[in-house]
């Protein structure tokens, strides 16, 4: 797929970071964008942008509520698409909706675990479950799953759990793998692409904890307080004499500090998918740490969970995370 004008392309979580991105440039080069969110005024401020340069004529981007891990939910989306859309068939499924949390079988709920879980990995497969029958309908078609560094390297750091999120990106990156074969089999005129991001600059830490919280505030609540303190701790940091007032802030702070001070931003993480796809890429690599993290981890696979191995690995990249 050399060019997106005049296709059809379906954003799972284009109310921020990447699959705002995504909408806009795709938006840009004249292709109709199907988005869903959890957040409506997310979803809102996304399609403002992509119309503030005056869409061609003709030109439809349509928001859509959906929780990716309800498959009730994404059905009505693809329902909806197909009314407001006006067609039946898409040329492009962005699976890209995503939270972090749920690190820990030991500190972590249950709920925050499996809400991690099944946004991750059951979003993606559910996705690609809702709309292959449109994506086969095309003359040409594309699948980009989002998977993550942690889809190779199971870790953001030492001091720091990480199991849901790093499980779901695993069964991302396995899955989409396996889909080459599978779509050569049976629909090769549909391909698919595996993206493997490194710290990109969007507001998944601020959005994951309004997920599991069910709150829009931007405040821990006081249970979110007592469970920030096991991290925190894993971390060399000594909450004893903190208030609840400075633990508030530390959230805070490293929320905005994701988002702010990444190494690669949003719009050049969605360039890099695009250019990905045009290209015919399987594998997607996004952030020269990405690439770097790739290299380390193959050469040397024995020493990857090795305390030494993250620190200087983090060190040569300037992560600051975990």
């Amino acid at each position: 797929m050399k060019d997106f004008a005049g296709k059809i392309a379906v954003i799972t979580g284009g109310g921020t970071g990447m699959g705002r991105e995504l909408a806009r440039q795709l938006v840009a080069e004249g292709c109709n964008v199907a988005m869903c969110d959890v957040s409506a005024d997310a979803m809102a401020e996304t399609k403002r942008l992509c119309e503030a340069e005056k869409l061609p004529q003709g030109l439809r981007v349509t928001a859509h509520v959906a929780d990716v891990s309800i498959e009730d939910q994404l059905k009505r989306f693809r329902d909806e698409l197909i009314a407001q859309q006006a067609t039946d068939k898409i040329h492009l499924l962005f699976n890209n909706a995503g939270i972090g949390g749920g690190g820990s079988l030991f500190t972590s709920t249950r709920e925050q675990w499996e809400r991690t879980f099944n946004i991750c990995w059951g979003g993606v497969y559910l996705g690609v479950r809702t709309f292959l029958p449109l994506l086969v309908k095309a003359d040409q078609a594309h699948i980009v799953n989002t998977s993550s560094v942690n889809g190779f390297w199971a870790s953001v750091g030492v001091g720091v759990s990480h199991t849901a999120y790093s499980a779901a990106k695993f069964a991302v990156k396995g899955f989409t793998e396996a889909l080459i074969n599978d779509l050569r089999l049976n629909a090769p005129h549909v391909k698919c692409s595996v993206v493997m991001p490194g710290h990109i600059g969007t507001s998944i830490v601020s959005n994951t904890r309004k997920v599991q919280s069910g709150s829009e505030s931007d405040r821990l609540n006081p249970n979110e307080i007592v469970q920030a303190l096991p991290c925190l701790k894993g971390q060399g940091i000594d909450t004893a004499p903190m208030s609840d007032e400075e633990i508030q802030q530390i959230a805070l702070d490293r929320a905005r500090t994701f988002r702010d001070e990444a190494p690669t931003t949003a719009s050049t993480a969605a360039k890099i998918i695009l250019d990905g796809v045009k290209a015919g890429q399987w594998r997607i690599l996004v952030g020269d740490d990405a690439h770097k993290l790739d290299e380390r981890v193959r050469e040397m696979p024995e020493r990857a969970y090795d305390p030494e191995f993250y620190q200087s690995f983090a060190k040569e990249v300037g992560w600051r995370l975990g």
